[in-house]
């Protein structure tokens, strides 16, 4: 695919184009192909133009993953090859049947690349979002790991003073819970209530909404500055414990999303979540889930 990718101009302007943290997305269809932005993505949908990231796409009328084995195999819905100057990923499910649906090529540097759609399994009158999740997630993340930041399962939450509030947690840790009791609110924003963006930004870190929400399915394309981080636990009462660095880092890590098939990638992960951890008071939330758990915050 990657004989395809070079040999295949670009148009100057892409179809379509979103910003997520920070970073542009173009999408560029060949002849005949009409692309939209799925329901999730619109609002963070941009005027097209000179992007970060831009991505050709077409129809495939066969794709079939090559034999040998992956960088990384998700055990689901994707896997990645290392290929001649840059990343393969494959993407299959048994509903469609053995070979893939999809296939993508990116360059080392997640700035060029190619989507390849197999023709049979779409119906081709209608507008297709070539990268729909993992796709656009898993391209996000990658990209972030070439030193621009990490993205973390985490609520993130701006105040009435517009203090970024980051709380970490895994799956049912209370995010979304969470989320819901700070919407009441006046001069609340939820950025998400299930990933956010973390980058450095003229010297300060800030944290950055995305469309990948969870259950509260809360999704914003704004930033802002981060101030404070809490780890999410279910308590009897409300109490604030405050991080060691180390732990607050390691707690970070183990929250983030990262390429686990690159070094590189992880390395600069590592570097990150520790620069995080020195510069942001962290603390462990025990909170029960009603208004209380806001005041708490609030009065910290």
């Amino acid at each position: 695919m990657e004989a395809i990718v070079r040999g295949l101009p670009m148009a100057a302007t892409p179809d379509i184009a979103y910003r997520v943290g920070g970073i542009t997305f173009g999408l560029f269809a060949e002849s005949g192909m009409r692309l939209a932005l799925e329901s999730g993505l619109r609002g963070f949908e941009i005027e097209a133009g000179d992007c970060d990231v831009r991505i050709q796409v077409g129809w495939a009328e066969k794709i079939e993953e090559p034999e040998g084995k992956p960088s990384f195999d998700s055990g689901g819905l994707w896997s990645v090859y290392k290929a001649p100057g840059g990343h393969q990923f494959y993407f299959s499910t048994p509903f469609l049947g053995l070979s893939p649906y999809k296939a993508a090529w990116f360059d080392e540097e997640f700035s060029s690349g190619r989507v390849e759609l197999y023709r049979k399994y779409f119906h081709q009158e209608r507008p297709v979002y070539p990268v729909e999740y993992p796709l656009d997630e898993l391209l996000m993340i990658h990209r972030l790991s070439r030193g621009e930041g990490v993205e973390v399962h985490a609520l993130g939450v701006v105040d009435e003073a517009g203090r970024g509030q980051l709380f970490l947690g895994h799956s049912g840790a209370g995010k979304s819970t969470t989320a819901r009791l700070w919407q009441s609110r006046p001069g609340v924003e939820i950025l998400s209530d299930d990933r956010i963006i973390l980058r450095e930004r003229d010297g300060e870190i800030w944290m950055y909404g995305t469309p990948w929400h969870g259950d509260a399915g809360i999704a914003s394309p704004r930033a802002a500055r981060l101030s404070e981080i809490y780890l999410l636990e279910h308590g009897q009462g409300n109490e604030l414990i405050p991080l060691a660095r180390g732990r607050a880092a390691a707690e970070l890590l183990a929250r983030s999303f990262v390429p686990h098939h690159s070094a590189e990638g992880l390395d600069f992960a590592l570097g990150f979540v520790g620069k995080v951890a020195s510069e942001t008071p962290c603390s462990t939330f025990r909170f029960v889930p009603d208004e209380s758990a806001v005041e708490a915050i609030c009065h910290a």
